[in-house]
């Protein structure tokens, strides 16, 4: 067995074993479903691991997707205990939505996760993403807790993309929010790779000056790298004269634009996954968001901070993009730098 398998074995035995506590004697007696298909070399490498690590499991069920009806699989996972899980390794995405699965399988208390988009992969980022689903869950948790800590306390955010380039959040912060997998928050459900704690301000006029984006996302699912072309922010507000702008993200500005009159900066996101990277990238936008980095999000869509903006106020766009970032300062507390988190 080579290294890369060695690494997949030992990491999905880990996300059952220790992510889902497969064997935890409430849900030892418990269905285990792992839903897979075999499109693409990653979908077939990390499904083969896991039916390894299953093989020997009485409750376990494999099913290949393009094996069953439809319907039929929706019966199946809806006709599961409380406590039940379902792996979902994708490398699109399950066709699944119509019948609201996911969804309706949180409300049930079945525990679910998914790989998804494992075909937007590029070969050489293989390695990459195995590196990404690696069991770190005690590390997580306490920087996720001292950052929520931290943010929450603070004042004034201060994201630096060089010496003359910095973005400025005054006036605090909303509640940071945190996907932490753990089942005592009752968040049995996610997508891997995982780990992510986000917020915004409290007050969009006090968010001011100007970052580089040098990652931004399109209509592929795809992440597209470029050389860092600047945006000024001006409460909340962005603008980009930029001459360096790529012609997709200008595409991508002038659509949020033609829809909500502008393009407003809400979200700012902490991911905290450090197999991630601009050294150690993953093509799929949902998986190399996760990288431990900070990024912010374009439109003013946003589920869990809604209510801030009136609902009169057209809001279709929540779009992820990737600035510059050099260092983090947290009321001047320096808080990353050199790719990582220094608390």
């Amino acid at each position: 067995m080579n290294k890369l398998n060695e690494l997949v074995v030992k990491n999905t035995k880990d996300i059952l074993e220790k992510n889902l506590q497969i064997y935890h004697e409430n849900v030892k007696e418990k269905k285990i479903i792992l839903v897979y298909d075999l499109d693409s070399e990653l979908s077939r490498l990390v499904s083969f691991w896991y039916i390894e690590n299953l093989k020997n499991n009485s409750n376990a069920e494999i099913i290949l997707f393009s094996d069953i009806d439809k319907i039929e699989l929706r019966e199946k996972l809806f006709s599961l205990e409380g406590f039940s899980t379902v792996i979902f390794v994708q490398s699109t995405n399950f066709r699944l939505e119509d019948f609201r699965v996911r969804m309706s399988l949180q409300h049930r208390n079945i525990w679910w996760i998914e790989h998804n988009h494992l075909i937007y992969i590029k070969d050489y980022e293989i390695q990459n993403y195995i590196n990404a689903i690696s069991y770190r869950s005690d590390y997580y948790k306490i920087l996720s807790s001292n950052l929520k800590t931290k943010i929450e306390k603070s004042n004034k955010l201060r994201i630096v993309s060089d010496e003359k380039t910095n973005l400025i959040i005054e006036w605090g912060f909303e509640e940071m929010k945190q996907n932490t997998w753990n089942y005592e928050l009752n968040n049995r459900y996610w997508t891997f790779p995982i780990w992510e704690n986000f917020t915004e301000s409290k007050d969009f006029l006090k968010v001011n000056w100007e970052l580089y984006i040098w990652a931004y996302p399109w209509e592929d699912f795809q992440v597209r790298f470029c050389e860092p072309f600047k945006i000024e922010i001006k409460e909340s507000i962005l603008t980009c004269n930029d001459k360096n702008i790529p012609k997709e993200f200008l595409e991508l500005f002038e659509k949020i634009k033609n829809g909500e009159w502008n393009v407003m900066m809400r979200e700012l996101w902490f991911w905290l996954n450090p197999a991630i990277s601009m050294q150690n990238t993953l093509s799929d936008v949902n998986a190399f968001e996760r990288m431990a980095w900070f990024h912010i999000s374009l439109g003013k869509k946003h589920n869990i901070y809604r209510k801030k903006l009136h609902k009169d106020i057209i809001q279709r766009f929540h779009i992820d993009v990737f600035p510059k970032v050099s260092q983090i300062y947290c009321d001047e507390e320096l808080i990353f730098e050199n790719w990582e988190y220094v608390i």
